[in-house]
């Protein structure tokens, strides 16, 4: 009787790796950002108007790959730019900025989508992925206008092909990323708090 055949456990992840990069099914993450933001007075009670768009040319951010890559798409299932709006929102309110109750005389603040990509390895084998973002503040009143461009990019390398909570949770994390540089960057928060040419 021939002897069994032993495998190692890094030839186990291979196979399992090999197997489910050969069809991969899409998948829904949900985009809550919620980047944390220490507690200050930077805005002096300064009333902001915040809107958020998606400017992103498609819904997908990217496909987990292997060979029918096509069809394999990472897609958000909720509304994005109301989550990007609640992020922004409650990091200039803990900042001291009148941002939910705005008055008329507000600063506009307009945070833009602009890129969220998600990249796999270019081989049969996921093995290291990239999530990047890129977003816009556009940010104006009479006659002035302020804007900030910010972005993110993280590489994981990963044993087997990531499952929809980690492929979630590894987009949050860029847009959170991102989202804080926006609410700390100083000119920008100058601006809003006031100041025309910070």
């Amino acid at each position: 009787m021939p002897a069994p055949v032993m495998l190692s456990r890094s030839a186990l992840l291979f196979c399992a790796a090999l197997l489910s990069a050969c069809g991969l099914s899409p998948q829904v993450v949900n985009l809550q950002p919620e980047p944390e933001i220490a507690s200050a007075n930077i805005g002096r009670n300064h009333s902001v108007n915040v809107t958020a768009r998606d400017a992103r040319e498609q819904d997908a951010v990217g496909s987990r790959g292997g060979v029918y890559a096509e069809t394999s798409l990472i897609r958000p299932g909720n509304d994005v730019p109301k989550a990007i709006y609640e992020a922004v929102t409650k990091g200039l309110h803990v900042q001291g900025f009148n941002a939910y109750n705005p008055g008329s005389d507000a600063t506009q603040l307009e945070v833009r989508l602009v890129e969220l990509n998600y990249v796999p390895a270019d081989t049969s084998v996921v093995n290291r992925i990239e999530v990047s973002a890129r977003i816009e503040a556009v940010a104006n009143r009479p006659n002035v206008e302020h804007i900030g461009r910010y972005q993110s990019s993280v590489t994981h390398d990963m044993p087997i092909t990531p499952s929809a909570r980690r492929n979630e949770a590894m987009l949050n994390d860029v847009l959170e990323r991102t989202l804080t540089r926006l609410l700390t960057d100083p000119k920008l928060l100058a601006f809003l708090a006031g100041e025309d040419n910070p």
